[in-house]
């Protein structure tokens, strides 16, 4: 759940670029943000350093994104560290990024198989879950972890559909030695 402080930057933002119909832009925006702090653990000590003045975090902002994003996602970012939030960055870019997908009706999907999938699967199982579901269009991360013997893990939103066969030999495994006893 997104905190209060996420929720107000982040509808904020939102709010603005809906205004303005760039929301697949700011969403690809904020991923790229998000994932260069993710990814940079220099950066984020800069910008979480309580000897480090608001000044100098926001120069460095606007050395890094100036002309890499929009002048409004440079000024957002600008704001939420003049505002004493940067240590809550990344969770407002996680909720623009939700709420930008919500609002496009974008779902989320995680697949773990196995084994890696062909691309025919791949199309059968996006056709499938959109078939099943309202959304218009789906984000979909592949995973293959060889412990679940075969089957598919699917992940999306708040639910779980386990079909694999660790999951069935369990279960089976569970009843026999309820029977046993």
């Amino acid at each position: 759940m997104a905190s209060k402080v996420s929720r107000i930057y982040g509808d904020a933002y939102v709010n603005l670029k809906l205004e303005e119909k760039q929301l697949e832009k700011a969403m690809e925006e904020t991923k790229t943000v998000r994932e260069v702090l993710r990814s940079n653990e220099e950066l984020k000590r800069f910008l979480h350093h309580p000897q480090i003045t608001k000044e100098e975090k926001m120069k460095t902002i606007e050395t890094i994104w100036k002309g890499n994003v929009s002048d409004d996602m440079v000024g957002f970012l600008r704001i939420i560290i003049r505002k004493g939030r940067s240590r809550e960055m990344d969770g407002i870019l996680d909720y623009i990024i939700e709420r930008i997908r919500k609002l496009l009706g974008i779902g989320c999907l995680e697949v773990t198989s196995a084994i890696p999938l062909s691309e025919e699967q791949k199309k059968k199982i996006r056709e499938k879950v959109l078939g099943g579901s309202d959304y218009q269009d789906l984000e979909i991360s592949y995973k293959t972890d060889v412990s679940i013997i075969g089957g598919l893990i699917l992940r999306m939103d708040n639910r779980i559909v386990d079909s694999s066969i660790r999951t069935k030999l369990t279960s089976m495994g569970d009843y026999l030695s309820g029977i046993s006893r």
